[in-house]
């Protein structure tokens, strides 16, 4: 009885403070990208160089943050959590390539250890599900995101308990704030258009080219991350912000910081998206792959629109098989998508999620 009632506190709880705590991370980044408008391109390496002072006695701020929200042993520290926020902050704040699913884990972790460390697991995944209800706009992701990324190939039903209610709380909150989740405001979920029989088959063909994107990105990280090895912290941050800010300037300021950018160019995005992410978050950069891999793969279905294929089916198969095959998320990989867009998104959505992490599962990031 006791532990039900403690669920319920954290759900409760959680679900109340965790727009405030998202929310002004969310808008701090959404506001210092217009701020500097075309300048971003200049100011990746200022962004990683500060970061990098930071991470001097905390390196575990750096990266996605996934390692420590899943490691039981590691404990979270208070500092570590006001670093974690400010580092990532600067980093996509200044122009990096990233999205906030990862270090909004990490974060929602160490807020649950300062505030109750008897409970910290349930805590933890109850904080990760109500801020990610707020930056993403979809609760039941939302709630399996924090569960499926807390142990890798297996659901607790425990788990989701406490998930759930924080997320459905929370989402309820933000839209009596009158928030709107940059995903949801940028997608007509009413245009999708049921999958006809004839493109079931391509659909398959479809979603293991898209999961091969993520491979492709893969590689490119684990190019990269061995190369970065050789160098100290500060060639590194060199390097790095060098490397993005010239993408920036080739493929345009869109490429950089928080942003949704849907069918603007989509070959010239998805290929500049791919190389500031890889060279942001194997750097001196604080971010996640969630966000710059869902906008990857929504603009995929723009590209598939040019052969004949709806845009909007081929976008909810490019969300699903990227992340599926580069983040072992298979179930938010198919929820997601259909959150966004509706019902209809459901057949294609398995289809890319199913295909891709059975044909990528020995090749994933996360």
């Amino acid at each position: 009885m006791k532990e039900v009632i403690f669920i319920i506190i954290a759900g409760v709880a959680s679900g109340i403070a965790s727009p405030f705590i998202e929310g002004s991370i969310v808008n701090l980044i959404r506001f210092t990208n217009k701020f500097l408008g075309d300048y971003i391109v200049f100011t990746p390496m200022l962004g990683f160089w500060i970061v990098g002072f930071l991470a001097r006695k905390f390196p575990i701020i750096l990266g996605t943050g996934v390692d420590a929200y899943v490691d039981h042993t590691r404990k979270i520290s208070p500092i570590e959590t006001v670093l974690k926020y400010i580092s990532t902050f600067i980093t996509l704040g200044l122009g990096g390539s990233g999205g906030l699913v990862s270090p909004t884990l990490f974060i929602g972790k160490g807020i649950s250890e300062s505030v109750y460390k008897k409970g910290e697991r349930i805590l933890s995944i109850a904080f990760a599900s109500g801020m990610l209800t707020y930056y993403l706009g979809t609760p039941l992701t939302a709630a399996l995101l924090s569960v499926e990324y807390f142990k890798k190939d297996e659901i607790s039903y425990e788990d989701l308990m406490p998930a759930v209610m924080a997320a459905t709380i929370s989402y309820f909150h933000h839209n009596a704030m009158g928030y709107e989740p940059i995903f949801l405001k940028a997608i007509h979920a009413s245009e999708i258009p049921s999958i006809e029989l004839k493109n079931v088959l391509i659909a398959f063909v479809v979603a293991a080219l898209f999961g091969g994107i993520g491979l492709v990105m893969y590689f490119l990280k684990w190019i990269y991350r061995k190369f970065t090895e050789r160098l100290n912290v500060y060639q590194k941050t060199i390097v790095s912000g060098l490397l993005v800010s010239l993408v920036g300037i080739i493929f345009g300021k869109n490429v950089l910081g928080l942003k949704v950018v849907l069918g603007q160019n989509p070959e010239k995005f998805i290929a500049g998206k791919i190389l500031a992410t890889v060279f942001t978050i194997e750097s001196m950069g604080s971010s996640g792959y969630f966000t710059p891999l869902t906008t990857i793969g929504i603009n995929l279905g723009y590209v598939l629109e040019r052969f004949g294929f709806p845009h909007q089916i081929g976008s909810v198969l490019g969300i699903s098989a990227l992340l599926s095959s580069m983040l072992n998320i298979p179930l938010a990989a198919v929820i997601f998508p259909v959150e966004l867009y509706g019902y209809k998104a459901l057949i294609p959505a398995a289809i890319g999620s199913s295909v891709s992490y059975m044909l990528y599962k020995k090749f994933r990031i996360e």
